[in-house]
């Protein structure tokens, strides 16, 4: 196994240990606003958004990804369209876009 290979999934493994906590700790107006400003221009951001699939709706994720999914698909995104998380998460960024995703879940 490569050492990146080994990087990640040591990451996915910490994710799994501590991500719900990470989760809860995020500020969904912060998450919002960055889901405004960097997302929607592929993604439906809002609460009730249409689950669709290519890309899907922050509110399908809600419903059908957990929370140490969604961060893992933030740093590692599955396609190249979707931009590296690097490009605008700083600091808690992450944690706050992961709190406002499942938020959309109620």
């Amino acid at each position: 196994m490569s050492k990146r290979g080994i990087r990640y999934g040591l990451a996915l493994a910490l994710t799994g240990v501590a991500g719900t906590a990470w989760a809860q700790d995020g500020n969904v107006t912060m998450g919002q606003q960055i889901a405004e400003e960097y997302c929607a221009s592929c993604h439906m951001v809002g609460p009730g958004g249409a689950f669709k699939e290519d890309p899907p709706s922050f509110a399908a994720i809600a419903v059908y990804r957990s929370a140490d999914q969604i961060r893992a698909r933030i740093v590692q995104p599955i396609h190249d369209a979707m931009p590296r998380y690097t490009e605008y998460m700083i600091g808690g960024n992450i944690d706050d876009m992961v709190a406002y995703i499942t938020s959309l879940e109620d």
